[in-house]
């Protein structure tokens, strides 16, 4: 498949078009800033779109927001099939945006109109039924979990010295465990619950570090935080990285703290074989552990099985407290080689259950069901290349 992204320009100094890794990504529109600017945005997008989309043969949007509206109207003028996919968890997700506003709403009604919906979580997709889209539209795609290469004591310290000679708050010797956490820094965020444990847990573990990545409009607050707590030394808060991998190479545990980031950073940190703390959510526990059984599915007891088994892989934190963050941490720090076989040991089941290439696979065969069936409607049997 030849693929090209489309996507916002945040800033007014970045180039319109560039090429990532052999992908040509445009950028034409000028992201909204406010709430006013948005159908100043959708009316440029739209146009690009009037313009370059009949050279594409579908059309594919992350997430059923504001963009959804524009590639949905122009799928259907142009005939060209649209997939949009359900993103977000819990709060984050599309379902529960849909209902901040009635301009929000116009996008899951226009969505309805899309030639085929992807959820990868069982809660999202009850959640679309609920709002009234056709099941047959609906397309469970389960999120997929990379391969990386084996995590061995030279990758990881090579990841280190790769790490700390970018930025000098990350140089640590080969003995210190490092706790890693990418979490937005907000007010209310998960983050605050290992801000809140953090003193205690370095007492108790005075050469542990902890590496808080990310940004926030709380970033300032957090860092004062620390710092009064006097554990300053042992946190480093580099902000946000493009690439996370090296990240779980370098570190020894993860932390996670709420719903943010589990499309990508915490199945980046399973397949790097990182000892996991998990706080227990809905989202978190179907990323993980699959969709809980329905009354009308038939589960034998080797599904059954297979859920319990990767459950207790995992070190939750049944409660968003400083004090089950605490015990949670401090479980996996008291034998963290006994936890690095856990994490070796859910690693290989979910590589096996539910591996990336198994993902793209499904995307694909849906891209070129619908090209076939737009295809086989068309009157004209010309096609696109």
């Amino acid at each position: 498949m030849h693929i090209e992204v489309l996507t916002p320009r945040y800033a007014s100094s970045w180039p319109e078009s560039l090429v990532v890794r052999e992908i040509p990504v445009h950028r034409p529109a000028a992201a909204p800033r406010s709430d006013w600017s948005i159908s100043r945005y959708l009316k440029h997008l739209t146009s690009w779109l009037q313009q370059y989309a009949k050279s594409f043969d579908a059309l594919l949007v992350d997430a059923i927001r504001e963009e959804a509206i524009a590639v949905t109207e122009v799928g259907k003028q142009l005939g060209i099939p649209v997939v949009l996919r359900c993103s977000g968890w819990g709060d984050t997700s599309d379902p529960v945006w849909w209902k901040t506003s009635r301009a929000a709403k116009r996008s899951c009604h226009i969505a309805k109109n899309a030639d085929a919906i992807v959820t990868d979580s069982g809660v999202n997709q009850r959640k679309l039924i609920a709002e009234g889209f056709a099941r047959d539209r609906i397309h469970r795609i389960n999120k997929g979990f990379p391969n990386f290469p084996a995590r061995t004591t030279r990758t990881r310290q090579q990841a280190r010295e790769a790490l700390g000679s970018v930025n000098s708050d990350l140089i640590t010797s080969e003995d210190t465990p490092v706790l890693l956490c990418s979490s937005p820094m907000t007010r209310d965020g998960g983050i605050n619950l290992l801000v809140k444990a953090a003193p205690h847990l370095i007492n108790r573990y005075p050469d542990l570090r902890f590496w808080f990545i990310g940004d926030g409009p709380y970033r300032d607050w957090i860092y004062e935080n620390l710092r009064g707590y006097g554990v300053r030394a042992s946190i480093a808060m580099p902000g946000s990285f493009s690439d996370f991998t090296e990240l779980c190479q370098a570190a020894d545990l993860f932390f996670q703290p709420d719903d943010e980031g589990l499309d990508y950073f915490l199945p980046t940190a399973i397949s790097a074989e990182l000892p996991l703390v998990c706080l227990r959510t809905p989202s978190t526990e179907s990323l993980l552990c699959g969709p809980p059984p329905s009354p009308a599915t038939t589960t034998t007891s080797n599904d059954i099985g297979r859920t319990s088994g990767t459950s207790e892989l995992i070190q939750w934190i049944d409660a968003p407290t400083s004090k089950q963050t605490r015990m949670a941490v401090s479980r996996v720090m008291d034998d963290l080689e006994a936890s690095r076989h856990l994490a070796t040991e859910l690693r290989r089941n979910l590589l096996r259950s539910r591996p990336q290439a198994d993902s793209i696979q499904s995307y694909m065969k849906l891209v070129e069901m619908l090209v076939q069936q737009r295809n086989s409607n068309s009157p004209s049997t010309e096609t696109v290349s």
